[in-house]
């Protein structure tokens, strides 16, 4: 029946192990697949991107496939060696050392830890020495040197004060803790636990908080307050079980397995020991099966299946003497004493007894000195020697009292951390409450703001189509913009479309405002002052006759004016793709030079003309037209008389078709040129005195822009400009 029992058992266990092979985590795989293609081009070498995101992925399985965290951290060492990236080394080697902790390769961990510690020294890189010494303290720990596990303990505290990194901080206490635990200094374990679980909470690392639920459960349950170690192992528990963490769970079961077996709830407890059994074997984890493999051994002891505690007993002593594990050494040893005692196999009992003392003595562990002791004082009876065994009696009541003080105090000292903890956990917690409350308020004014910006927009929108409606009404009175008028009234029966458009407009809006203020006001007043004069006869007909050609002059350059900004105002506020078609830019150029031949012969300027066939633009013909319209009349306007005029266009990378005009004027100062497209200049008078506007070259930025373009200038004072723009390439035009 009882070989029955252990088939099952077995089963059971093969069953949880591939249940919970099947668990993937999503975080992993995606930097898989960042990893995996960027190592697919053989031909770059590896960069320490890559190898960062390795360290991570080596990292996130380590709670719940060591061996994908052992091949990760051997590609991590191999590609940081590849291209001399001594930190990527020194990352991946502390990854060994975690997986051949966890595996009870104390000797190679040890030695991980040391190269890892050695390089990062080079480095001066504090987080990683503060790492290493950490990793070098857990190794002595589970050799039973607590003593040197507190010093590098502290050593990397020392570091972490400089480094003030809070995830080490508290990775470095709750070490500490486990160390104080197995020294059997629970009050200083709890403070430890305490201080970890605190930064833990702060960050909102649940992973991290469950550790420490789990560790201080286990002082708990050292110091027999059973049902508070159950609450906290219930916590961990919910917490693993959320993240879906394996090794958290199964820690989490054998401890609450171990706790009811305390509790005598028999029944209740072997479910939680055999997944705990499972997830261990599953993990590699030396330490945990060593401590299921005793907890099995104390259940069928208590449930009168002495075999069976036997052979469970006999596996946890050897997996803990094969991994040097002497804390749960001295346990199976005390076990097997237990269990021979009860089989009347005295001596038997009574060397399993003696070496649990010797192995708590090399502990300093009170509690299996104490069990022990107790042991070798029955088997020392059953044997016969009454006097060594009444003396190992009193040598065990006395141990007891020792652990009973010790326990009082350490209850009392519980009492008052978990006061603390609790008053500095409701700390936290008001802090963060008072920030997310901080965080809504702003974010409730910002939401008031943002209506009174709506509600800003809106009147502005209104403005803009109030001011846009007169412009219209203006247009539609001059007959020479009738055609202009009908594209007008064709967009604005799409206007609902063009919403996007309002900021376009306002901006529109203000330089329209400032160009009217300041280029119409001139020549109004002008017009307004000679007429006044007319009528109050303050003037001669010969003296208004002799003004008449400067006024008309004057009227003459704001009619320019008018043209080129009801253009550009046009251009802005139209869809100019619909009118965009390739078209050869020669014969716009002959058509301007037509209407520019009088202006031409007024300075006796000649026109170099060298366009290619292949100089074919893609855009809207009208506006490529003004802008050339503007560079003729830039260039004619700063030419000196007897000049000559240079333009070419040509294709280039059977992409883009280049246009320059170039002339030999007066040329413009490098400060003027830096401003030139940026806004309205001071328009200078021409070689003849002719005047600008100052709007004329922005005007055809905007328009080439909108039309995908660049435009450029180069210019030296006294030799010349040359204005050049590029769009892109047409078709050849059938005609």
């Amino acid at each position: 029946m009882k070989h029955c029992c252990a088939l099952f058992f077995i089963f059971f266990n093969l069953v949880s192990f591939n249940l919970f092979a099947k668990l993937q985590n999503n975080s992993n795989d995606s930097l898989k697949r960042l990893i995996l293609n960027a190592l697919k081009n053989t031909t770059k070498p590896p960069d320490t991107l890559t190898i960062g995101r390795i360290d991570k992925l080596a990292e996130g399985y380590y709670e719940s496939f060591p061996d994908s965290t052992l091949y990760y951290g051997n590609l991590e060492i191999k590609l940081s060696k590849k291209i001399n990236y001594p930190l990527g080394v020194a990352d991946g080697t502390v990854q060994l050392g975690t997986v051949n902790t966890f595996r009870g390769n104390y000797a190679e961990s040890g030695k991980n830890y040391t190269a890892a510690l050695n390089i990062y020294l080079q480095l001066h890189n504090g987080h990683g020495m503060s790492i290493s010494y950490i990793g070098l303290g857990r190794v002595q720990d589970y050799l039973g040197n607590y003593d040197n596990a507190i010093n590098l303990f502290n050593k990397a505290l020392a570091l972490i004060a400089k480094t003030r990194n809070e995830e080490d901080e508290a990775e470095c206490y709750n070490m500490m803790g486990v160390t104080y635990d197995n020294k059997g200094e629970f009050s200083k374990a709890l403070d430890s636990y305490f201080k970890s679980l605190i930064i833990n909470i702060k960050r909102k690392d649940d992973l991290a908080a469950a550790d420490k639920y789990s560790n201080i459960g286990v002082v708990m349950q050292e110091l027999e307050l059973y049902p508070k170690a159950l609450d906290y192992y219930n916590r961990s528990f919910q917490l693993w079980k959320k993240l879906d963490d394996k090794q958290g769970i199964s820690v989490a079961t054998q401890n609450i397995g171990e706790t009811l077996i305390y509790q005598k709830k028999y029944k209740e407890a072997i479910g939680y020991l055999n997944t705990a059994s499972a997830l261990f074997h599953q993990l590699g984890d030396q330490d945990g099966i060593s401590l299921v493999d005793y907890d099995l051994g104390l259940y069928y002891y208590y449930t009168n299946h002495t075999d069976l505690a036997i052979h469970y007993l006999n596996l946890s002593l050897l997996s803990a003497k094969q991994n040097k594990i002497k804390y749960n050494k001295a346990n199976a040893y005390v076990g097997l004493a237990l269990v021979y005692n009860l089989e009347k196999d005295y001596q038997r009992a009574y060397n399993y007894a003696v070496n649990a003392q010797h192995t708590a003595n090399n502990l300093g562990s009170l509690n299996i000195k104490a069990d022990a002791t107790l042991q070798v004082s029955k088997a020392l009876a059953g044997l016969k020697q009454f006097e060594d065994a009444y003396n190992q009696h009193k040598l065990y009541v006395a141990l007891k009292d020792s652990i009973d003080k010790n326990e009082n105090i350490h209850k009392v000292m519980l009492y008052n951390l978990e006061i603390d903890f609790t008053k500095k956990k409701k700390e936290l917690t008001d802090q963060q409450n008072l920030k997310e409350n901080i965080y809504q308020q702003k974010i409730q004014r910002q939401e008031s703001e943002n209506q009174v910006y709506a509600v800003i927009i809106g009147i502005m929108t209104v403005l803009v189509v109030v001011y846009y409606r007169g412009k219209r009404k203006q247009q539609k009175i001059n007959a020479l913009l009738a055609e202009k008028n009908i594209e007008v009234l064709s967009q604005q029966e799409d206007l609902n479309d063009q919403a996007t458009k309002l900021n376009e407009l306002n901006l529109l809006k203000d330089r329209l405002i400032g160009v009217l203020a300041h280029d119409l006001r001139a020549p109004i007043s002008t017009l307004r002052g000679l007429f006044t004069l007319m009528i109050d006869a303050s003037i001669s007909r010969e003296e208004f006759i002799e003004m008449t050609p400067r006024v008309f002059n004057t009227l003459e350059h704001t009619s320019d004016f008018l043209d080129t900004l009801l253009f550009w105002i046009n251009s802005q506020v139209d869809n100019s793709e619909k009118n965009v078609k390739s078209f050869y830019i020669n014969d716009v150029v002959s058509r301007e030079l037509t209407h520019m031949e009088d202006k031409l012969q007024q300075k006796n300027i000649k026109v170099n003309v060298k366009i290619k066939p292949d100089a074919i633009a893609l855009a809207d013909p009208n506006a490529v037209r003004i802008v050339i319209h503007n560079f003729l009349t830039n260039a004619i306007k700063f030419s000196n008389r007897d000049s000559i005029i240079e333009i070419s266009a040509k294709a280039e990378d059977g992409e883009r078709v280049t246009f320059c005009l170039k002339d030999h004027g007066v040329g413009m100062t490098e400060e003027y040129l830096e401003n030139l497209f940026k806004n309205r200049v001071n328009s200078s008078v021409g070689t003849e005195n002719e005047s600008g506007t100052g709007m004329g070259l922005l005007f055809c930025k905007d328009l080439i822009e909108k039309n995908k373009g660049t435009i450029w200038v180069t210019s030296s004072l006294g030799v010349g400009s040359q204005l050049c723009f590029s769009l892109p390439l047409g078709i050849e035009v059938v005609v």
